[in-house]
């Protein structure tokens, strides 16, 4: 089966972003690859809509590094683990290929990413933003604005969750059914536009059965964070 977010649908300076992203976090030490370190790569490529938004926003690359910084004062690094893309992260790339389909685009741009980190909202990353009186609402909106699409009105910020609850790596369990249930509505979507109805129907029982098993696995791993 195709893998459900293939690299190649990701726009040239989109995967210079991804990797971007995970340089970062090898450099800081991390086990795992943030929304900040989506960010910084997002600020660092100085190119795309994505960093003109960001810029226009009053975003600099220094500036939030800086807050990172910060905020992340007192972390220990851990090297010597592989390093793997948070909860966050992995929300924030679902969405910006669900943005990139709605808006009839062949390819998932930096537009699309900064679209899907911002709705998701959570994450060290659209935190710190906060922090920098830079909302997920005015990124969405101006995002719109850029790609000259009507104002959706999107964006709120979750607040009832401190951000490092999603920065950290999802356990095997939760990351294979993650990946299961995104292969599953990736074959459900080919399938309800070649007209496979019986195929469709099989597949999105398929895809209520991992949501269901999917959330009782978060669930119990998130319960187990205390």
């Amino acid at each position: 089966m195709a893998h459900p977010y293939p690299f190649e649908m990701f726009s040239h300076e989109s995967k210079q972003i991804l990797v971007g992203a995970q340089e970062h976090a090898e450099r800081a030490g991390k086990s795992y690859v943030g929304t900040e370190h989506m960010l910084l790569a997002m600020l660092r490529l100085e190119a795309g809509a994505a960093y003109r938004v960001l810029t226009r926003l009053g975003v600099s690359y220094d500036d939030f590094a800086n807050n990172i910084s910060a905020a992340t004062a007192h972390d220990k690094p851990r090297r010597g683990r592989r390093v793997v893309p948070t909860m966050a992260v992995k929300r924030t790339v679902e969405l910006a290929f669900g943005e990139a389909d709605r808006m009839n685009s062949k390819v998932v741009d930096t537009a699309h990413l900064l679209l899907g980190l911002a709705l998701q909202g959570e994450g060290m990353g659209p935190f710190v933003l906060q922090d920098m009186g830079t909302s997920a609402e005015r990124i969405v909106a101006e995002v719109e604005d850029d790609l000259g699409v009507p104002l959706s009105g999107r964006g709120k910020l979750p607040t009832s969750r401190p951000p490092w609850t999603t920065d950290l790596p999802e356990p095997p369990e939760v990351i294979g059914l993650r990946d299961r249930l995104a292969s599953v509505r990736f074959a459900l979507k080919n399938a309800a536009e070649a007209g496979d109805t019986e195929h469709a129907l099989k597949l999105g029982r398929e895809e209520n059965r991992l949501e269901g098993e999917l959330g009782r696995a978060r669930r119990k791993w998130q319960g187990s964070l205390g």
